[in-house]
């Protein structure tokens, strides 16, 4: 896992957290970077869990409380984690992990990025959907 305060260039020179390409990683602001290393660090942080509380994650990673909820934003807004209220703080559900990030051009011409993740749970589908 990514150290929290290992320095931005440090990880883009190396490996990259959640499997971003080096294209995407490099157009990213610092701050997203910090806060995708943060999202990193958090995943780590489940262990064999699936559901931790935030607090207990944040001290597992060693982070601060704004920097586990930078990562938090960044985990959520790929969709792979659940977040639910808890009675002491949210309790984080893990729902995917990060496999990878497939380059696409477009109709347009236009460079497109898909994220591909795993999830932990195999979907229910109702055999009359599938074909």
């Amino acid at each position: 896992m990514f150290a929290p305060q290992m320095p931005v260039q440090e990880v883009a020179a190396t490996a990259r957290p959640l499997g971003f390409p080096v294209e995407l990683w490099e157009e990213m602001s610092d701050q997203h970077r910090a806060a995708c290393i943060n999202a990193q660090a958090l995943l780590g942080a489940f262990g064999s869990d699936r559901t931790r509380p935030l607090r207990s994650m944040s001290k597992r990673a060693g982070l601060g409380m704004q920097e586990a909820l930078d990562g938090l934003r960044v985990l959520d807004g790929m969709d792979l984690v659940q977040v639910q209220p808890g009675d002491n703080g949210p309790l984080i559900t893990l729902l995917a992990v990060p496999e990878d990030h497939v380059r696409i051009i477009g109709p347009d011409g236009a460079v497109r990025w898909v994220f591909i993740a795993r999830p932990l749970d195999a979907p229910e589908f109702d055999p009359h959907e599938l074909n």
